[in-house]
């Protein structure tokens, strides 16, 4: 994440994205769920009749519409390239009961740490949310630097040690793992397991894998606090699961310089939850469009059902619909709604007499098959738009914890690509250096 080469300056970077925001805020603002309730596909203001959605390698910036011109135009501005991953010798070779995914992340983040501890001569590395353990043991077996885990989840913090004693014997004295949920003021917390696990002490580095939600901020927050460590290695991901308050984000803007653009500007840009979950959606090039329509399309019309009959929608699970076998039909996908994946809930309580709220299969069968040609074309076109979106908003809320490091003194900072996007589409470290 960096600045783009038109911008002389943050300030002015973050007005012109705050402005192109606010003019295509219908493209992110509202939940995907709702984009039939609010007729948001009416916004993309194009004749899509003549557009071919459907054809092998669609590249909307190549099509000539006023309205597309337009957006590129002012897209290309704020885009930002990162070097290409380079693939090296690193294999596999960690026995462990894991996906490719996840032993590519877990053996190129190894391989990240090792050279920046070399950078800097660590004693220790510090891993937050550190899980089951399998980056630590793999550290220690690849590098022989000491490792502290902190872990918040009691079973996987249990399920830590036990792995350890089970498989790693030798890293005992080595790689220790404490329970603790990290803050951002948890340096006094941190400082003393390390001087309770490990002696003589000199340098340590900050990791982690899966930095959720506010745990970057935190990390960096600690990472400035503690005088020992030298540098921070960390992937931070599912920025909309930040601490929210009253519809202002504890940690987002977090610069200084953000902040004052922010509280200058006179217009109406949302950075809601919905822009903070398009900026962590990485773009969905591997699936294809037509799936994704359904997909998009399905849900939206269950939710006009709901809102109509003034019931809200309950998921019964993670993942209510289970679409990868159905085909795209819809038929199935309300039987699967219907039996398993949701309850409709009434917005008011019912009274005694009253009957707990069903679906109406044929009212939601005659709703799909009221969807327009045009606008299942305008659905691929939403979906499109937000993959050339996804890496402009996502830069926005990086860049600002770049610029965050800088006001605090560490200049040495980036955000680097070493994971293959293919594998692991959150493939962006932030790495940063104390002088």
């Amino acid at each position: 994440m960096s600045l783009p080469k038109d911008f002389e300056s943050s300030e002015e970077y973050f007005t012109e994205c705050l402005k192109f925001f606010e003019e295509y805020q219908y493209l992110y603002n509202t939940s995907n769920v709702e984009i039939l309730l609010h007729n948001v596909l009416d916004k993309i203001d194009l004749n899509a009749e003549d557009i071919d959605v459907f054809g092998d390698n669609i590249d909307l910036a190549a099509i000539s519409d006023d309205y597309l011109i337009k957006l590129f135009s002012k897209l290309k501005k704020l885009q930002v390239f990162h070097k290409d991953f380079l693939q090296d010798e690193v294999e596999y070779n960690i026995d462990v009961p894991l996906s490719i995914k996840k032993k590519h992340e877990i053996m190129y983040l190894a391989k990240e740490i090792n050279e920046i501890c070399g950078n800097i001569n660590c004693d220790v590395i510090v891993d937050f949310g550190s899980g089951l353990g399998y980056l630590d043991q793999l550290l220690f077996e690849t590098t022989n630097y000491k490792v502290l885990g902190i872990e918040c989840n009691e079973r996987h913090y249990v399920g830590a040690k036990k792995r350890q004693r089970k498989y790693h014997e030798n890293s005992l004295q080595n790689v220790k793992y404490v329970k603790h949920t990290i803050k951002g003021d948890s340096h006094e917390k941190i400082k003393f397991f390390l001087t309770e696990k490990f002696q003589n002490l000199d340098k340590f580095c900050i990791t982690g894998l899966h930095a959720c939600a506010d745990l970057t901020i935190d990390a960096i927050n600690i990472f400035f606090e503690m005088e020992k460590a030298k540098a921070i290695a960390i992937m931070p991901c599912c920025y909309h699961k930040m601490i929210e308050t009253n519809g202002h984000f504890k940690n987002f803007p977090i610069s200084s310089t953000l902040k004052n653009v922010y509280e200058r500007w006179e217009g109406d840009v949302k950075m809601n939850v919905p822009f903070l979950r398009l900026a962590a959606q990485p773009p969905r090039v591997e699936e294809q469009l037509q799936d994704l329509i359904f997909n998009l399309l399905s849900r939206a019309v269950l939710q006009v059902y709901a809102s109509k009959h003034n019931y809200k929608l309950k998921r019964n699970r993670r993942k209510p619909v289970k679409t990868k076998t159905m085909d795209n039909n819809f038929d199935q996908y309300v039987q699967n709604s219907i039996e398993s994946g949701f309850t409709l809930t009434p917005t008011v309580p019912l009274s005694e007499d009253q009957e707990n709220p069903t679906f109406n299969v044929e009212d939601l069968k005659s709703m799909w098959a009221n969807i327009s040609s045009v606008t299942f074309k305008k659905a691929a076109i939403y979906i499109l738009l937000q993959n050339h979106l996804q890496p402009v908003m996502e830069n926005f809320v990086l860049y600002d914890r770049l610029v965050y490091l800088k006001e605090n003194g560490v200049n040495n900072c980036s955000f680097k690509k070493i994971l293959n996007e293919k594998i692991s589409p959150r493939c962006l470290a932030l790495v940063a250096y104390k002088s």
